[in-house]
């Protein structure tokens, strides 16, 4: 299970932007799409609702009140927890629903198959709704459920588009099934693992964790892949090292963990997989390394402190002699946390961007 030397050739770039934080003091999430949305929702007739990726919002509780049925789905850990702190559930999409709401992610691919999957579970008159900020690709996806319902139609407002279609004698059904394809989980060639669009770094391996395992010596004993994703460093250590006693795999997005499941299903040490929320939820204790590439992105908005604070919960995992080694960006401020925390401190690599930084406890 190593990963083919031609990804290295060709490796993604991650890119650090600037956004306005998605979630406000109290949870709800404060993009105005999302406020759009649900909106433009509740000022509909519809008795039966569904939300691909639900975000936790006051106007999401009166859309509650108001309609027979209202499903949610939602795999990423943090938001599933939000949903459930304002007393709401998730569970996968059934049918047959008057209305269908969707907020687009960063992967065009899988918002795409969303698109798709939809019109699978709408009833004969029903409708998907979808809202977009403008800076986000608003008009490319009106266009795109367009090309597959055969119509569309939207207006502005708050820098932001909603648009809406239901199923004609237009829907592209051939179009339909290529994107269901297309999104779904798939051996990825360039590192011969399984991933899925959505996910991080999924059509290669990203730069920061292929520089880190060039630099990991062979690891022992018990540890933990923190923000695991689909199990990319995961599958490289245990390939290589065979002193490795117990590993748990924590990611906070479901379809990444089923990712992971799967690349890493032919190891026979034990293996724990863990769906939480790594900033607040509890994380294996009593560990001799940890390995992280931690996120500092939540959705389309930067937030450096979620990394940080996930890197400071990583030394809290490990037994006094255990190691933690971190990959970053050159410009984000991991080191004065680990300092604070762990007894030794080295930047061991710093290439392209990128730096390799071992933590002791």
């Amino acid at each position: 299970m190593s990963l083919p030397t031609n990804s290295l050739m060709n490796p993604r770039m991650s890119l650090i932007t600037d956004s306005p934080l998605t979630t406000d003091a109290d949870g709800f999430s404060n993009s105005p799409d999302v406020k759009l949305l649900y909106q433009t929702a509740l000022a509909s007739s519809a008795e039966h609702v569904a939300m691909y990726q639900a975000k936790a919002h006051p106007l999401l509780l009166e859309l509650k009140r108001k309609v027979a049925t209202l499903h949610l789905q939602q795999s990423f850990k943090p938001d599933i927890d939000e949903l459930h702190h304002i007393g709401l559930n998730t569970a996968p999409l059934q049918s047959s629903y008057d209305l269908i709401l969707l907020i687009p992610s960063k992967d065009k691919i899988q918002t795409l198959g969303w698109m798709a999957d939809a019109f699978l579970h709408l009833n004969e008159q029903g409708k998907l709704l979808v809202a977009c900020e403008n800076q986000y690709g608003a008009k490319s996806y009106e266009n795109a459920l367009k090309k597959l319902a055969g119509h569309a139609y939207g207006f502005s407002k708050a820098k932001c588009r909603c648009f809406s279609a239901k199923r004609s004698q237009t829907f592209d059904s051939q179009l339909q099934r290529e994107w269901l394809a297309k999104a779904k989980p798939q051996v990825v060639d360039s590192h011969g693992l399984w991933a899925q669009p959505g996910l991080f770094s999924w059509k290669s391996a990203d730069v920061g964790s292929l520089l880190l395992l060039e630099h990991l010596p062979k690891l022992q004993g018990k540890g933990m892949d923190l923000c695991a994703g689909y199990g990319l460093l995961s599958a490289e250590i245990l390939n290589t090292a065979n002193q490795i006693t117990h590993l748990h795999v924590v990611e906070a997005d479901a379809d990444g963990l089923i990712c992971a499941q799967k690349n890493l299903a032919c190891f026979s040490l034990p293996i724990d997989y863990h769906h939480l929320d790594a900033i607040e939820e509890k994380l294996p204790k009593h560990l001799d390394w940890v390995v992280c590439n931690p996120p500092f992105h939540r959705g389309q908005a930067r937030d450096v402190s979620i990394g940080q604070r996930i890197v400071e919960r990583a030394c809290d995992s490990l037994v006094v002699g255990g190691v933690v080694y971190i990959v970053a960006n050159r410009q984000l401020p991991y080191e004065n946390i680990l300092k604070a925390k762990l007894a030794a401190v080295e930047v061991i690599a710093a290439d392209l961007g990128f730096k390799i930084i071992r933590g002791i406890k």
